[in-house]
């Protein structure tokens, strides 16, 4: 019964550190960019195009990401698959 109620005050803190993190990030990239179309314009399409032209679709995605940390994963994989 307590170890039930450990993993559950885990999981409760777990999560709202995680959440906390990502409206962080959030608020960062809107800051950073403004908008989707402001990060589009600061990415190197080209050598988005190339690395997913050479090792595929999650490499690129992959290189967007490390590019630009701000970047969700779903901004990256739109991103990509928009190219």
């Amino acid at each position: 019964m307590i170890i039930g109620g450990v993993v559950a005050a885990v999981a409760v803190v777990l999560w709202v550190v995680g959440e906390r993190g990502a409206r962080r990030r959030k608020k960062a990239f809107w800051e950073r960019y403004g908008t989707y179309e402001g990060f589009r314009r600061q990415v190197d399409e080209e050598k988005v195009r190339a690395v997913r032209r050479d090792r595929g679709d999650v490499a690129a995605i992959k290189a967007v990401r490390v590019d630009h940390p701000l970047a969700s994963l779903v901004h990256a994989k739109r991103y990509v698959d928009e190219l």
